[in-house]
């Protein structure tokens, strides 16, 4: 067989083999307008209540021009359908050194407007101990970094039901995925209990190990 006519079987199976494009998400807001982000690219607020939007702005942003600015009275969501496969979910955060409050990253396995809910993750941000900590059944604490992009992960095996967190590109606990719900990914929240404005950009959710991920480099590696 000519070797190129076999590279380019191998590209075209992993092609047939990847995912659906909406099994990877991205989002850096610089798509949407100013203003309100529910109804925007699948965000809505919790149970559906206006009242609790965030807000895209400029000024703050990670990749330019936009970000996401949650305010004392956000708690915004974006759904998800995720049953099986192992994910990792990235988000960069921007909490200023004059932030106070607290300010949460939550996962939920279960949601639906109205109930019910079932929570796989909630890391709290609070500004007045200017701490960050994970909440039941996790304990870890740690500081929070101000005045600047910080990166906050989270890998999640919906097989194993395990998650494990990481911020700012260091490991903090490996907990368990759910206790009272289900091994599925549901949501992605983003809530304020008050706390003052924080910032968010460039999430991403991927499932490891996607095929459509693959490089041409590692296809060609796998045939010599």
């Amino acid at each position: 067989m000519n070797k190129y006519l076999g590279l380019a079987a191998v590209a075209a199976l992993a092609l047939a083999l990847a995912p659906a494009a909406d099994a990877n998400w991205s989002e850096n807001f610089d798509s949407y307008s100013v203003g309100g982000l529910r109804g925007h690219g699948g965000w809505d607020t919790w149970d559906g209540d206006p009242s609790t939007d965030a807000f895209v702005v400029t000024g703050f942003n990670r990749s330019a021009p936009h970000s996401v600015q949650i305010t004392p009275t956000t708690d915004i969501l974006h759904p998800f359908s995720e049953t099986t496969g192992v994910w990792t979910i990235t988000g960069w955060q921007y909490i200023p050194s004059s932030a106070s409050g607290k300010q949460y990253f939550i996962l939920l396995n279960t949601y639906n407007h109205g109930g019910p809910y079932d929570w796989s993750l909630q890391v709290e941000f609070n500004s007045t101990p200017r701490q960050f900590r994970i909440l039941s059944p996790g304990t870890y604490v740690g500081n929070i970094i101000y005045d600047q992009w910080v990166e906050v992960k989270n890998i999640f095996d919906l097989t194993t039901g395990m998650q494990s967190f990481y911020y700012n590109g260091s490991f903090c606990e490996l907990i368990p995925w759910q206790i009272s719900g289900v091994n599925e990914f549901a949501a992605l929240d983003l809530f304020s209990d008050g706390g003052s404005e924080i910032y968010w950009d460039d999430f991403t959710l991927q499932l490891t190990g996607d095929l459509a991920t693959t490089t041409w480099g590692q296809i060609k590696a796998s045939l010599f």
